[in-house]
């Protein structure tokens, strides 16, 4: 995906579409943000923004047909919100308002024939734009038709205060005076607002005409409308302002030598494609009046009933979208900055933690009516970003040595089974089901190879998704192609696959591959004999739907079968099935925003007081990491329901690079016959002791045992090192790849006792650099 792609995706955001009632509104007041300030009792501010768009709030609040009630969202709840009346009490409680305008005032003049609200309201509007306006009318007053009302309905005191609006604002108002020629004036532009019953001033009669879009006559310079364009439909008070606008507009175009018609789609009423979700809202009665019009309280009242319409639904469900407290569109337009940035400059990259913070779960995309698609977006612009080597090297380096040690002869494996020269199928564990519990790896595979004939194969490796969501494409390519190669020297046997992030891989990248989820294959299997049914106190459970086992609903499907089978209560989250959410492993979030990946866990591992059943290992160690007792699935499968294995505390990075190295050692050794030999077999270990805060804040910080002992090993054997008096601690340091590891130890006699661990990317310069492998 290109940048320029990236960016077209903004247009399936619909958040900035206008709200119902106001893309109704011939003048498109905002009648959100009017009932935002109104919820919160400000009266001058809503007065204000109703005034911006209908320029005479006391007239308008008053003769408004209101098609922003038709149209109002709540309707279908139960009444519409009060718009009018609302609009009214702004008027009532909003202050005087009078506004003065600060503006660069222009050379051209403009000439207004005719005082109704038409013509005041285009004077008003140019007015506001710097222009010299002058309005004309034949009448002793301005306001046109607005007399016919009754003055119940606008008072004589009303419509001469709202009118005297325009000479404070600076119209020059000549009242008692008919213009019969346009030839009497020296204006740059004439617009002619004569009321129904007038006459087109200057325009012969036998050519008049009124373009609608633009208001222009057959006359340069000169444009009309009002009553004279509207003489056979009812009395509109809002559509004459709109009317006025126009004019305004179409004036200042002409004067400024632009295109009368182009780009005036959005002007008046207008077709919005806005989504707002409203099954979950309450219904609100409607706020009767105990007068004619709303007390300021009344108003306050019936303002909460909005809904505020938008749309923000993937931001309701996503705390990722939610953290960086911007819209969809905002977010779009800051990733493609940022991937357009030259390489080194920092200050345009202004997405990079946002576009590395996603877990790339795709739950947005379910979500959003136009299937908007955030995991696509972010993990073309992390693709993009390593291409144009400005992807900061620090955010995936852990991960990327996790990757090569997956792959590596020190965790990797791939064996048809033992006697077998081909493969029925192959066991596929993924890389962290054995880091978490090699048991579970191990009883799986000895489960499958008793149940299933034909030979049952064993792949420990990567299926490339630490690559992928790092960005770095030809590496996961090249897993892909290594693991494509082994399975069409198996016999292309069926992949039987556990974890839902490894399968979501395999089908995106290998869609060719036969793949059948191990969970379907256990509602198939006799279950394992160790298998127990849920103790009674049990028996209720909520189960977490990893983030992507939603593109198998059939793998979602014979969990639940399976454990309604076993006697289990299933409580459903709020989030599951197509909606699963990530638990933060995905898209390597950790290392780049530890504090929205512990906010997510928390939001999680609070959805439900009652255990988590999960399967995928990455959501057990985390949710157990926070304190959530949860089983992994294989745990109940093979007998281990019993609360202190809900709670088994999930091993340390360095404990997991172990456990896949046991596991190896103990697969060969058991079903193979054979012996792993070790890289370090003839190398002397350091006795090397960490406290628990230690190892805790190691773990924390993603540094690894292994690292800790490289920086002693080096300071002992080269003494370069440093020693603290006050501490009595000695402390060194080593570059290893592009992270310097600091370390602060004390020996007593042959043992190295670790104080601290730290490490950052500031290179230390000094003679004959040194870089551990």
């Amino acid at each position: 995906m290109k940048p320029t792609e990236i960016l077209a995706q903004e247009n399936k955001c619909i958040q900035e579409e206008p709200v119902y009632c106001s893309a109704v509104c011939p003048v498109h007041v905002d009648v959100r943000a009017l009932m935002n300030q109104l919820q919160a009792g400000k009266f001058a501010e809503a007065l204000q923004l109703f005034r911006s768009k209908a320029l005479f709030p006391g007239i308008i609040s008053r003769i408004c047909d209101a098609p922003c009630e038709a149209a109002c969202l709540r309707n279908k709840l139960d009444q519409a919100v009060s718009v009018r009346m609302l609009e009214k009490a702004c008027a009532d409680f909003g202050g005087s308002g009078k506004r003065k305008y600060s503006v660069v005032k222009k050379k051209q003049r403009v000439a207004i024939i005719g005082g109704g609200l038409t013509g005041m309201s285009c004077a008003l509007e140019l007015v506001r734009k710097g222009y010299i306006t002058t309005l004309y009318e034949q009448e002793t007053h301005l306001g046109g038709a607005l007399w016919e009302f009754d003055s119940e309905v606008l008072s004589e005191e009303l419509i001469l205060s709202e009118t005297a609006l325009l000479a404070q604002a600076g119209v020059q108002v000549i009242l008692k005076t008919s213009i019969a020629d346009i030839k009497e004036l020296d204006d740059d532009a004439i617009f002619v607002a004569t009321g129904k019953n007038g006459t087109m001033i200057g325009v012969d009669k036998q050519t008049a005409f009124i373009e609608p879009e633009s208001l222009a006559t057959v006359v340069a310079g000169v444009f009309a409308g009002g009553g004279l364009l509207l003489k056979n439909e009812p009395y509109s008070g809002i559509n004459r302002v709109a009317m006025g606008k126009k004019a305004a507009g179409s004036i200042e175009r002409y004067l400024k030598k632009a295109s009368l018609t182009s780009a005036r789609e959005n002007e008046g009423r207008q077709e919005t494609h806005l989504y707002t979700k409203i099954s979950d809202r309450q219904v609100v009665p409607q706020v009767i009046a105990k007068e004619l019009w709303y007390t300021a309280d009344e108003a306050v009242a019936e303002a909460k009933r909005c809904l505020l319409c938008e749309c923000r639904e993937c931001i309701k469900a996503c705390t990722f979208l939610d953290y960086f407290n911007q819209n969809p569109r905002q977010y779009i337009r800051d990733v493609t900055k940022t991937v357009t940035a030259q390489k080194g400059l920092r200050s345009k990259m202004v997405a990079a933690r946002f576009i590395n913070s996603c877990s790339l779960c795709g739950q947005c995309k379910e979500i959003c009516p136009n299937d908007l698609d955030f995991e696509e977006i972010c993990q073309e612009a992390r693709f993009l970003q390593v291409e144009g080597e400005s992807m900061p090297p620090a955010f995936h380096d852990f991960w990327l040595r996790e990757f090569d040690f997956s792959i590596s002869d020190k965790a990797a494996l791939i064996r048809n089974q033992a006697g077998f020269e081909k493969s029925q199928y192959l066991f596929f564990p993924g890389c962290r089901m054995g880091s978490s519990n090699p048991l579970y790896v191990s009883e799986t595979y000895g489960y499958l190879s008793k149940n299933l004939s034909g030979g049952v194969g064993l792949a420990l490796t990567c299926c490339g998704a630490p690559a992928q969501w790092s960005g770095h494409k030809q590496q996961m390519k090249q897993q892909m192609d290594y693991f494509k190669n082994n399975w069409i020297a198996m016999g292309k046997p069926q992949l039987i696959i556990a974890c839902p992030s490894c399968l979501k891989m395999f089908r995106r990248y290998l869609p060719q591959l036969e793949i059948k989820s191990l969970w379907e294959l256990f509602e198939e299997l006799p279950l394992p004999d160790d298998c127990l049914s849920p103790q009674a106190d049990q028996k209720t459970v909520a189960l977490f739907d990893p983030c992507a086992s939603r593109e198998t609903p059939k793998m979602q499907q014979s969990i639940r079968s399976l454990l309604n089978k076993l006697g289990y209560q299933i409580e459903e989250l709020k989030f599951n099935g197509r909606f699963a959410q990530c638990c933060t492993y995905g898209g390597l979030m950790a290392t780049i925003n530890p504090t929205l990946a512990q906010t997510i866990r928390a939001e999680r591992t609070g959805a439900s007081p009652h255990n988590y059943i999960t399967y995928c290992t990455n959501c057990r160690d985390d949710f157990i990491a926070n304190g959530k007792a949860t089983w992994y699935l294989l745990d109940i499968i093979f007998g281990r329901n019993d609360q202190q294995t809900a709670m088994r505390k999930p091993p340390t990075l360095s404990k997991r690079r172990d456990n896949r190295k046991q596991l190896k050692k103990e697969l060969l050794t058991c079903y193979w016959g054979e012996k792993m030999v070790s890289e370090d077999k003839n190398q002397k270990k350091l006795d090397i002791r960490l406290t628990a805060e230690v190892e805790e804040k190691m773990n924390r910080e993603y540094i690894l045992f292994e690292e800790v002992d490289q920086v002693i090993e080096y300071a002992e054997k080269s003494g370069d090192q440093l020693f603290n008096n006050r501490t009595k601690l000695t402390i060194a340091h080593l570059q290893i790849g592009i992270i310097t590891f600091w370390v602060e130890y004390k020996k007593v006699d042959q043992t190295f006792m670790v104080y601290n661990a730290y490490s950052h990317r500031m290179q230390i310069v000094e003679k004959g650099n040194r870089q551990g492998g």
